[in-house]
C-alpha cells in the first residue's frame, strides 16, 4: 500500500512540476529559429531596457542577473522567467516588463520595455 502512495506523489509532483515549468517560460519556441537578446539584469535596471522586435519574430531572451536573482515577467503577454525565456511575439504594442523577484527597496521602480512592431 506504501508503495502506491509514493508512486502517485512522484506521478502528481511531476505533473505539477511540467505544468509549472510551462507557466513559467511562457510560449515555447524552436531554439534555431528565435532572435536572442541578452539581458543584464541588476539593482535596479535592465542593460539594454528596451528590445524592439517584429510581430511574429520568435524571441529569446536570456538574463544575466548579476547580484541577485531578478527576471523578467510581462503580465500583458503572461510571460515570466528568472534565466530564459522563449516566446513568440505575436501581439503588437508596447509592454512594460518588471523585476520578476523582490529585490530590494527600488524593485518597484526597475522595469524596462519590450516593442513589438
Amino acid at each position: 500500500m506504501k508503495k502506491y502512495i509514493i508512486v502517485g506523489i512522484v506521478i502528481i509532483i511531476a505533473i505539477a512540476g511540467i505544468f509549472a515549468l510551462k507557466s513559467f517560460t511562457g510560449k515555447v519556441v524552436a531554439e534555431s529559429d528565435a532572435k536572442e537578446f541578452a539581458i543584464e539584469a541588476f539593482r535596479f535596471g535592465y542593460s539594454p531596457d528596451v528590445i524592439t522586435v517584429n510581430k511574429g519574430d520568435k524571441i529569446k531572451i536570456i538574463i544575466n542577473n548579476t547580484d541577485t536573482l531578478h527576471g523578467i515577467r510581462i503580465p500583458e503577454l503572461n510571460i515570466k522567467g528568472n534565466d530564459v525565456i522563449k516566446f513568440t511575439a505575436d501581439k503588437q504594442g508596447e509592454f512594460t516588463w518588471y523585476c520578476a523577484n523582490m529585490c530590494g527597496k527600488e524593485h518597484m521602480e526597475m522595469n524596462g520595455k519590450l516593442i513589438v512592431k
